[in-house]
């Protein structure tokens, strides 16, 4: 929804410069609730799950030659408990573009290859199949983020960022840097995003955006997959993850595959996910240290902006895996899986 009205506000609000009369200034957000059953692998219990609700303020103002001013401001809104809500805590940008040259910005969020790998999920409650592949010391969000996007040139575009720097000491030198390459022509995509860290620690997946410096060690993570939809509206998505952390000298490297198939029937659309999860190498293979993933949901679309939906996702992790893959029931020490089954509402804004 655009409301010109709002950039005065928030212009007084963040002590900002007047914004013109072309400016533009846009409220956006999403509001989800949703009833899941959930199972650790020894109790069963209720939840009532905010699966992603959010607002956000974002807008423009144009300039000379075609560029223009931005920024993206995204707070968590956790309509089940609002101890978990925060104010800028999902997005926060502020950069120039053009449609010449593209895009560049600073501030912290997702990454460009978490960007990647979320296009291979679909899903709408907490136990989605990005939940799958947050491992292997993948960043979900980054903070402190130089980012820059191409424009799209003949279906193909580029990001590339640098970040999670600033913990540099005498015997540190921490850093992050991702980058991704898209493709879309008709009913064909497909991606390449990589991930390559130093001296961060490697057991932490960075939700907050920053993760500990950890001398000697490094992350690197890669993705390949693609799409395609067939004419009657079938989209089959394909990835291939591999993974390898260094830590002391000793490297240890995971493969991945993902695969998801979206149907819709009217306003009914039909998921069905899988995730594998290869065992860790070494010097060897570790045993019994990979794992499963799978998800089935249908969602309806009751207008534009409200949907309800249905999602059943289980977690199988292999002996030695620990709790590797988990929904958002968790899992018991002594168990090894967990599933949900959450049914709710989306309402778009």
């Amino acid at each position: 929804m655009k409301f010109t009205a709002i950039a005065a506000v928030l212009a007084s609000l963040f002590a900002a410069q007047a914004v013109h009369a072309d400016d533009n200034v846009v409220i956006y957000g999403i509001a989800q609730l949703a009833v899941t059953r959930a199972n650790d692998g020894v109790t069963t219990k209720m939840l009532v799950e905010d699966t992603g609700s959010r607002i956000g303020f974002k807008g423009e103002e144009a300039l000379d030659g075609g560029l223009k001013a931005f920024f993206q401001i995204e707070s968590k809104v956790a309509m089940d408990d609002a101890s978990k809500a925060g104010f800028a805590n999902r997005e926060g940008w502020l950069g120039f573009k053009a449609d010449s040259w593209g895009k560049a910005k600073l501030g912290r969020g997702k990454t460009y290859f978490d960007l990647a790998q979320e296009g291979f999920d679909g899903f709408n409650g907490n136990s989605t199949m990005i939940n799958s592949l947050l491992i292997d010391g993948a960043y979900y969000r980054i903070s402190n983020s130089i980012a820059y996007e191409s424009p799209s040139i003949s279906g193909f575009t580029g990001k590339l960022q640098y970040a999670d720097m600033e913990g540099k000491t005498s015997g540190v030198s921490p850093r992050a840097v991702i980058g991704a390459i898209d493709y879309a022509g008709g009913p064909i995509t497909a991606v390449f995003a990589f991930e390559n860290q130093k001296d961060l620690d490697p057991t932490n997946n960075g939700a907050d955006g920053t993760k500990t410096p950890v001398a000697g060690t490094t992350v690197k993570n890669y993705l390949f997959g693609g799409g395609y939809t067939l004419p009657m509206g079938t989209n089959l998505k394909v990835a291939v993850r591999r993974a390898q952390v260094n830590v002391s000298g000793v490297s240890l490297k995971r493969n991945s595959f993902i695969t998801v198939i979206t149907q819709p029937f009217g306003d009914l659309t039909a998921r069905l996910g899988f995730t594998k999860l290869g065992n860790i190498k070494s010097s060897g293979t570790l045993s019994d240290t990979g794992g499963t993933y799978w998800a089935l949901g249908v969602d309806y679309a009751l207008s534009k902006r409200s949907i309800v939906y249905t999602e059943f996702t289980q977690a199988k992790n292999d002996q030695n895996a620990g709790g590797l893959l988990q929904t958002s029931a968790g899992q018991a020490a002594t168990a090894r899986k967990n599933s949900t089954w959450t049914t709710g509402l989306i309402h778009l804004f």
